[in-house]
């Protein structure tokens, strides 16, 4: 982001329906908005990047069926001078295989100093790997590479929240 950017705040915060429209219309809108307040196009590119994929993956892998689970939360804002944070909160069992498959792949990713040592070695995992009926769990590791980020997560009370931090500088 721009130096001159510094003093700018910037926040969205809201609660969507879980309609697979809806992720071609925010990744577009949070591009847009971050475009039109931020000189950095590639790191609004970014942003908007992480947010369409937490989106898809907070549609492939949340609990929608249980009780009223219409709606999940994404919240995008600025944490530092250089730090934009892309948070998606959606409902999932605690016990589901889905979230402990999240979890462990957060957690191998943070095992590499850098996100594109992390994105390398999936990448060679699945050139090497003989099924290919398996799904290639890249998301995740193509998030923090293409999008220079810190990913985390956490479960608690039924949902689930991803965070990605992408580092601007």
């Amino acid at each position: 982001m721009s130096a001159n950017a510094d003093d700018l705040g910037f926040s969205i915060d809201m609660t969507v329906r879980n309609e697979w429209r809806n992720v071609d219309l925010l990744r577009t809108s949070v591009q847009n908005c971050f475009t039109a307040v931020f000189a950095d196009v590639d790191g609004c590119h970014a942003i908007a990047m992480v947010t369409g994929e937490l989106l898809e993956n907070a549609l492939k892998y949340g609990d929608w069926v249980s009780g009223d689970r219409a709606m999940f939360r994404l919240r995008v804002h600025r944490s530092s001078s250089s730090i934009v944070e892309v948070s998606v909160q959606n409902p999932l069992k605690e016990s589901d295989v889905n979230a402990m498959n999240l979890l462990k792949a957060i957690e191998e990713i943070s095992s590499y100093p850098k996100p594109e040592q992390a994105y390398r070695a999936r990448m060679l995992q699945i050139a090497q790997s003989e099924e290919d009926t398996s799904p290639s769990r890249l998301g995740l590791v193509r998030i923090a590479f293409e999008g220079n980020c810190r990913i985390a997560a956490k479960i608690e009370n039924g949902t689930v929240t991803v965070t990605a931090a992408l580092d601007l500088t």
